[in-house]
């Protein structure tokens, strides 16, 4: 873990190659956050059942935890709702496709809040400094999000090389795809726990030959991630 961010609305645990991690890896993380909140109220509760007389010192801790894991499951990045979103979709789509899904919704998340605080403010004359905050955070969040996510497969094949040779061996997974596909549009697809190895065909589906995801790397920093896969056979 890098560092934790702490806001008016809870924390935000920054951890080192997170963005890294497949999928259902970063699903279970995410579910972690918002399930600790809701075990912590239902301990609460469980306190409070026994001791009548505690009821006006930890209804507060109470209500925060439950507060707390709702708002942490809105479907918004970076909070553990969007990541569990994000990972979902992940299952049908590649992971810059769901991401971007991932921000659009996050960014109308953050204008509700928004919107809900501007409506309060005109109806109450009371500004929930709480909302206003959460929908500029996870505006911003969520755009910092979207840049990121094109250096992901980057940053998971710089480190698919040490896990390899760290444990000797790894799944392998392959692709068919035909010779006028970029290499950008191929490397999009590419999972950290599996080594990839692409059938590259011609228009009429005949095998014009095969790369494996070393030779895409490669390519990658000589002909640049807008080459076709014919260039690199």
């Amino acid at each position: 873990m890098r560092e934790i961010e702490l806001l008016p609305f809870g924390g935000v645990a920054r951890i080192e190659r997170l963005n890294e991690a497949a999928p259902m890896q970063d699903m279970v993380i995410a579910v972690a956050g918002p399930l600790c909140s809701l075990v912590l109220a239902a301990m609460t509760h469980m306190i409070m059942s026994e001791y009548a007389y505690l009821h006006e010192e930890w209804g507060f801790f109470l209500k925060v935890n439950i507060m707390l894991a709702c708002f942490n499951l809105l479907p918004a990045l970076p909070l553990d709702g969007g990541r569990i979103l994000r990972a979902w979709l992940c299952q049908i789509w590649d992971y810059g496709k769901a991401t971007a899904a991932v921000v659009k919704i996050s960014m109308a998340v953050s204008f509700c809040l928004i919107s809900y605080s501007i409506a309060e403010f005109f109806l109450t004359y009371t500004i929930n400094v709480t909302f206003i905050g959460a929908g500029i955070f996870l505006f911003t969040a969520a755009r910092v999000e979207a840049k990121v996510a094109g250096f992901r497969v980057m940053r998971v094949l710089a480190h698919k090389k040490e896990l390899l040779t760290a444990k000797g061996i790894m799944p392998t997974a392959h692709y068919t795809a035909v010779s006028t596909m970029r290499i950008k549009e191929v490397m999009r697809l590419f999972q950290p726990e599996q080594y990839y190895i692409v059938i590259v065909v011609d228009e009429n589906l005949a095998v014009q030959g095969q790369v494996t995801e070393t030779e895409l790397w490669e390519a990658l920093t000589t002909k640049g991630i807008s080459a076709t896969l014919f260039d690199i056979l």
